[in-house]
């Protein structure tokens, strides 16, 4: 057992501040502190949001994917039709 006479000093705090700047993640902040401070800082506005932009997103994605595979068919058929009268 050891018996302290002086009190040690706490260890110094490391205080870290980065130095770059991140545009869209600020404007992020600043939107959700107005949302909370407004009273329509639910999370599930912010969900909802979220989801609407995804399902847009993926609504575009899955109209371009059928052009894209409507293209191919008819490349595919066009080409058997060539096989089959002129060849």
């Amino acid at each position: 057992m050891q018996i302290v006479f002086f009190k040690t000093p706490k260890p110094k705090q490391f205080d870290f501040k980065p130095r770059y700047y991140n545009e869209e993640e600020e404007r992020k902040e600043k939107r959700r502190k107005e949302m909370e401070q407004s009273g329509t800082g639910d999370t599930s506005f912010m969900k909802g949001e979220m989801n609407r932009r995804w399902r847009r997103a993926d609504k575009k994605n899955h109209d371009r994917a059928r052009g894209i595979n409507l293209l191919i068919y008819i490349a595919i058929i066009g080409l058997l039709v060539y096989f089959v009268f002129f060849v």
